[in-house]
């Protein structure tokens, strides 16, 4: 049986290309996007930047002639121009842009509650800092998942800096290129008590929000200091599902977060639940410590707290909930836009020593993305 890429038929009907494909899919390819796609040496440079000005094509762009043999490209004269083009139909297949195509390339979260518990996704520090598959792995389960847990790193402090530079670049706040998360006297995060925390996103008063969060244990003798974790995708699925309505509103009205101090007063706005202009969740923003009062029209006023609340209590239930216990040398990271993470509270007798440091998930995304082209499947 011929590959999926292989061409049964193909034809012209006047500014688009009809393609018949092996397995039955159909494609139909438009004059302008076929021609704004030509990959010769005139129109990409070898480094697979465009060389072509989209501007520049006609807006009547017709191909005057296409040929395709077995097996080679298709190939079209342009009929403004006599440009010539060529396209091999694995290309072709791979860029088809009907709807059903387009949904398959579109990366789906792995979403997950309490069930998680029994198989959290886990790699030790030697196998990530010495094997490039076993990096990749842990980068694919982060990507998949929002969170990785990672055991045996050194226990030393800055430590979790050399893991970020595994794949990618510190982001620097104003808490530094990494900071310390222990009870500390007069201070000016709720994170440097000893005080339970709810499920988060961090620093949602920033604009970007860091998008990963990692948190490496140097000690952890203190009783308590469970640290919790849940998928806000997944509470979310939950919400549409059980009250549509007022996962609506939480897309719609924005929220105003506020973080200041002595020497920093930062303030950013964002829907509880971002989307795309798809419709897709891409965001959660979500931390009781730091919205400003709700600025919102007063018709939605008693809605909006219903959803709030729905939204909340779903997030605390434990249904949703992974917990474990960090001991020192163990480390995590979560999409910090996805994955919300707390804690129980702990005991002021013995310590808890925890440093943490933020990065972005596009190098993590891009250190995968290499890393699956480089590497056998």
């Amino acid at each position: 049986m011929p590959p999926a890429e292989h061409i049964r038929q193909i034809q012209l009907a006047g500014r688009q290309l009809l393609v018949d494909w092996a397995d039955g899919h159909h494609s139909v390819f438009h004059a302008v996007w076929l021609r704004d796609n030509c990959a010769c040496p005139e129109c990409r440079h070898p480094s697979g930047q465009r060389l072509l000005d989209t501007r520049t094509i006609p807006a009547g762009i017709a191909p005057a002639t296409v040929n395709s043999q077995p097996g080679g490209p298709v190939e079209i004269v342009w009929a403004n121009d006599g440009h010539r083009s060529a396209y091999p139909p694995a290309w072709l297949r791979a860029h088809c842009y009907a709807d059903s195509e387009r949904s398959k390339r579109r990366p789906r979260p792995s979403l997950w509650g309490a069930e998680m518990q029994a198989r959290l996704p886990t790699a030790t520090h030697a196998a990530i800092a010495s094997d490039e598959a076993a990096l990749r792995d842990w980068l694919a389960a982060i990507a998949a998942y929002g969170f990785a847990i990672l055991r045996g790193a050194p226990v030393e402090p800055g430590e979790v800096i050399h893991v970020v530079e595994l794949f990618g670049y510190v982001r620097e706040t104003n808490y530094g290129r990494l900071f310390d998360v222990r009870s500390v006297v007069n201070p000016n995060n709720l994170a440097y008590t000893g005080l339970a925390l709810g499920g988060h996103t961090d620093n949602p008063y920033r604009d970007p929000t860091p998008s990963l969060q990692l948190l490496h244990c140097l000690s952890s003798s203190a009783s308590g200091g469970e640290n919790t974790l849940v998928d806000g995708f997944r509470v979310a699925e939950a919400l549409r599902a059980e009250a549509p309505d007022e996962y609506d509103t939480l897309t719609r009205q924005p929220v105003r977060f506020r973080f200041q101090d002595v020497d920093t007063d930062l303030t950013a706005e964002f829907p509880i639940l971002a989307l795309n202009p798809l419709g897709e969740l891409i965001a959660v923003h979500y931390n009781n410590r730091s919205p400003e009062p709700f600025d919102m029209p007063p018709a939605i006023v008693e809605a909006y707290y219903a959803a709030y609340r729905h939204f909340v209590d779903l997030l605390e239930s434990p249904a949703y909930q992974v917990r474990f216990k960090l001991e020192p040398g163990d480390l995590f990271i979560v999409d910090n836009l996805r994955v919300l993470h707390g804690r129980t509270g702990f005991s002021a007798a013995g310590q808890r020593h925890l440093q943490g440091c933020y990065a972005d998930r596009d190098s993590l995304r891009s250190k995968l993305a290499v890393l699956n082209r480089s590497l056998p499947a």
